[in-house]
């Protein structure tokens, strides 16, 4: 099932949640994503599902053509 992003911002956020958490901890990107109103469905979701990420494909980031 294809999930589109239909709000950049929070796409955005997320983005930049999953580098801290690469570059510190999933608590501290976790920490970033709530404080910064992303759902705190969406942050555990994103958090703890990397492999539900295919960051390869086309549309994978917001803004790249789908």
């Amino acid at each position: 099932m294809k999930q589109e992003r239909t709000d950049r911002h929070t796409a955005l956020k997320v983005e930049k949640g999953l580098i801290i958490q690469r570059s510190s901890s999933t608590q501290e990107a976790a920490q970033y994503l709530l404080a910064r109103g992303v759902p705190m469905h969406v942050a555990v979701r994103v958090l703890t599902t990397p492999q539900r990420r295919d960051m390869r494909r086309a549309g994978a980031l917001p803004g790249q053509a789908g």
